[in-house]
């Protein structure tokens, strides 16, 4: 189960994730293998997926059909493509596989990005989830700061920290931080980890 995160203040967008998966194999024994969760869609937009495996071959599918768009890409147009394109792709999946095991039916991509046409600061965040093989994907309401799974401590800090409007460094720290000891805690979170921010130069993958 991937731990993932997401924030923003006038600064930019960070985002961070790790990278341990789970997949089985015919006769249902669970395999742990590392994964990238994280990736650009277009200079100032990213899709960070989580929960059942599938959501990363998801994900790239849509940056491959994105990528022959000409132009630039606008969060909101990305949104509002992604849910019913990400949905029909997940029911593909199920119809071919069968549910997921219990305790892998969650599914959820954070979509994050940047338009100089949004309202200040023109940056924005968009959570689709499933639970139970739930379909469609639904848009869950979020504000600045997306934790997945939820952790009312981290979404706490993060929360005071972009409101005080902390430097890109510092979240992204606060990001590591936070995923170090999960996977010190949950055998299912591990490294290595991903980061990225998206300011308005665009989407930066970062080293930490």
């Amino acid at each position: 189960m991937t731990q993932a995160l997401a924030a923003f203040n006038e600064h930019g967008i960070v985002l961070a994730t790790d990278s341990r998966a789970t997949r089985f194999s015919e006769d249902g024994a669970p395999e742990i293998f590392q994964v990238n969760k994280l990736f650009p869609l277009g200079t100032c937009c990213a899709i960070l997926s989580g929960g059942a495996g599938v959501s990363v071959p998801l994900s790239l599918e849509l940056r491959r059909v994105l990528a022959r768009h000409r132009g630039p890409l606008d969060p909101e147009e990305i949104a509002r493509f992604a849910q019913p394109f990400l949905s029909q792709g997940y029911a593909r999946h199920l119809e071919k596989h069968g549910p997921e095991p219990p305790g892998f039916r969650r599914l959820y991509f954070i979509l994050a990005g940047y338009s100089k046409e949004s309202p200040p600061p023109g940056f924005s965040l968009v959570l689709l989830g499933s639970e139970e093989n739930e379909l469609p994907l639904k848009v869950i309401p979020v504000q600045q700061v997306v934790v997945m799974p939820r952790n009312l401590g981290m979404e706490m800090r993060l929360f005071q920290a972009v409101n005080r409007g902390a430097p890109l460094d510092e979240l992204l720290h606060l990001g590591r931080d936070f995923l170090e000891k999960q996977a010190d805690l949950k055998e299912e979170v591990g490294p290595p980890f991903y980061f990225a921010t998206i300011t308005r130069e665009g989407y930066q993958p970062v080293a930490l």
